[in-house]
């Protein structure tokens, strides 16, 4: 069989792929999180249930932090897994450095099974 042959079987086999892939995926919400930072922001954002500590919560009382900064943080923050722990039982404690605005402010969060708690607010300098 020669080249041309095997390449428009090829072409043949992969537009069959891609149209199918097309047709199941269109309309999905069908996402793949293929790094470590990525998978972790997309558990904690898929958590029903964000508890503050009680440090967290006198920060909130007093106006220095704002929930709206902490989602966001949350959300869209970085992982910087060189300052998380992901060894502890039962919840890995990350720790997540906000983007833009937020570049200053970092967030220790404790990841549960079932819930996400912010345990400690990081100014850095």
């Amino acid at each position: 069989m020669n080249f041309m042959k095997r390449l428009g079987y090829y072409m043949g086999g992969f537009s069959i792929g891609l149209v199918f892939l097309i047709f199941f995926l269109t309309g999905k919400r069908a996402q793949c999180n293929w790094f470590p930072e990525d998978r972790v922001i997309a558990d904690i954002t898929r958590k029903n249930s964000v508890r503050f500590s009680p440090e967290i919560r006198e920060l909130l009382k007093q106006r220095k932090l704002d929930t709206l900064s902490v989602q966001l943080i949350l959300k869209y923050g970085d992982v910087d897994f060189s300052k998380s722990n992901t060894d502890t039982i039962p919840c890995n404690q990350y720790y997540i450095n906000g983007r833009q605005e937020l570049a200053k402010t970092a967030l220790i969060v404790s990841n549960c099974d079932r819930f996400v708690r912010v345990e400690k607010m990081v100014i850095e300098d």
